[in-house]
């Protein structure tokens, strides 16, 4: 009797210790699900909004300047092919009036020699065969665009570390003033940041991509070459995810 006596004791105490650590348990998952979702913080900061708002600056194969919005929409396109066209005009309207403006003879008339049919069609050719040689291939097309997709993904990183160095930055100011440091309010803001950073550069990329595809289809080539580069942006993502996990877990 003694023994099943103490046999009910023993099940009641280990019942009474698994409601208690599944309490416990709901308690901590409830408040860490509350403050991660559902709780509201103000995360309102100049320099972060600072940081993911600014526009990228991309420079095109042929020197034109794009300044792309947040939904990588034109924002600014500043050529300077055209600039350079307007310095080019300038100096050849001052070279022909500094000529002077002298009248030719008929002798001088008659010294112009015409093309015969057989020369033009032997010019004609000549410039069909100039062009076909001048025409780019699809590696060329794609390797004048990798200037600005790195320069693109190296404006990204810079804002990706100033968002990084901003969050530690403010980590240690709380902790040394003595501040309530909520993992939910760090979550909230700088995973917010980080999304909306992460939206606006492949806004950006996707808006350098159609140039690249549009640049392939005038020159008579299937814009999927470009998927390539679809793939390697996707795959620096990912590493990228990979080593700011490792920076968070290093931290903690």
């Amino acid at each position: 009797m003694k023994k099943k006596r103490k046999k009910k004791r023993m099940k009641k105490w280990l019942r009474s210790i698994l409601i208690v650590a599944f309490l416990l348990v709901a308690i901590v998952g409830g408040y860490a699900l509350y403050e991660f979702k559902f709780k509201t913080y103000d995360v309102a900061d100049e320099k972060v909004d600072e940081i993911i708002e600014d526009n990228y600056v991309i420079e095109l194969p042929d020197g034109t300047e794009l300044t792309l919005g947040r939904d990588g929409e034109i924002v600014k396109e500043t050529s300077k092919q055209v600039v350079s066209n307007n310095e080019e005009n300038v100096n050849s309207t001052e070279t022909l009036s500094s000529k002077p403006n002298n009248i030719s003879n008929n002798e001088d008339k008659t010294a112009i020699s015409a093309s015969t049919p057989k020369e033009n069609k032997e010019s004609n050719e000549t410039s069909a065969e100039t062009i076909e040689s001048k025409k780019p291939t699809v590696k060329s097309i794609k390797e004048k665009y990798r200037p600005a997709l790195e320069a693109l993904q190296s404006q990204a990183s810079s804002r990706i570390n100033n968002l990084i160095g901003n969050a530690k930055s403010e980590y240690i100011e709380k902790k040394a003033n003595g501040g309530s440091i909520s993992p939910g309010y760090f979550y909230h803001k700088y995973m917010a940041a980080a999304n909306s950073l992460e939206a606006s550069t492949d806004a950006a990329f996707n808006s350098l991509i159609k140039i690249i595809e549009n640049d392939l289809a005038k020159n008579g080539y299937d814009r999927s070459h470009a998927q390539s580069f679809r793939d390697e942006y996707a795959a620096s993502k990912e590493e990228l995810r990979s080593n700011l996990l490792s920076q968070v877990k290093s931290a903690l």
